[in-house]
């Protein structure tokens, strides 16, 4: 069986397992955390021997996420940026893939915004960077795309493309679609852990997300009651700004506490 053959069985069976997800009968209330429980976790067991096929080594990713660099439209501030290496460098001690060579940049842009390339290229804008009130909440904000990175969440937005063509990509981005949103849960709780084992505060992520939740009077998020509706509402969301198109962040905010007060406890019971 060749390995072109053996990846579209895969990919195959993840575009099915989202169909059946979607049909399968629901119950009334049925929560977004409930609905990833069920769906998500099974597509990204069915995706997983996908990605292993396609998997780039990290001097590929670094280049891949160095050609990408060069197609954004924003010019950059290389004196702003010198706060993001400073913030991140004890971060980057607690990272686990180490043969990655992270870089940062600040452009120059309008919207409040942070994202993650493969390779290490990590983009702040300035907006963001002027809505951040101390270095324990940028910590987090860096803390969070380096965990893209670290989780592979980053590139796996463009191995298949990069190994397969484009068509193939497309499919695949449409049939993971669903799990996108836990993987930014799983950057916000490892981007919390960086950032508390680099000695930030941990009550900052928590706080932060609180304010952006009142700085741009985010609604509470709807409940669908299917999990055809929750599909619905996860497109809708797609589709929108950079906080819709992210967990709610009232949800964000109450798991980062959780999490927060968990890791308070845990140094709490260390102490002498």
């Amino acid at each position: 069986m060749s390995r072109r053959f053996r990846f579209l069985l895969v990919l195959a069976m993840l575009i099915a397992a989202t169909v059946v997800a979607c049909l399968r009968p629901g119950q009334s209330g049925v929560s977004l955390a409930s609905v990833r429980q069920l769906w998500s976790d099974t597509l990204r067991d069915v995706d997983q021997p996908g990605l292993r096929l396609t998997r780039l080594s990290a001097s590929e990713e670094m280049q891949l996420g160095a050609d990408l660099l060069q197609t954004m439209p924003w010019t950059e501030d290389p004196v702003a940026a010198a706060r993001l290496v400073r913030v991140s460098q004890p971060m980057l001690l607690h990272v686990h893939r180490g043969n990655i060579t992270y870089q940062f940049h600040v452009v120059h842009a309008s919207m409040i915004n942070a994202f993650a390339l493969p390779g290490g290229q990590i983009l702040v804008t300035d907006a963001l960077l002027g809505f951040v009130q101390s270095d324990s909440e940028l910590a987090e904000v860096l803390g969070h795309e380096m965990a893209h990175v670290d989780l592979r969440h980053a590139v796996e937005h463009y191995q298949y493309q990069y190994r397969l063509g484009s068509l193939v990509e497309l499919l695949h981005r449409l049939a993971t679609m669903p799990y996108s949103a836990d993987q930014e849960l799983d950057a916000d709780a490892e981007g919390l852990r960086l950032a508390i084992a680099a000695g930030y505060d941990p009550a900052a992520a928590p706080a932060l997300f609180e304010r952006m939740q009142r700085q741009f009077h985010e609604p509470a998020s709807p409940h669908a009651t299917t999990p055809a509706g929750e599909l619905a509402h996860s497109l809708g969301d797609a589709l929108g700004s950079y906080f819709r198109s992210h967990p709610p962040s009232e949800e964000r905010a109450r798991r980062l506490r959780e999490l927060a007060d968990g890791a308070r406890k845990r140094q709490a019971g260390r102490k002498p």
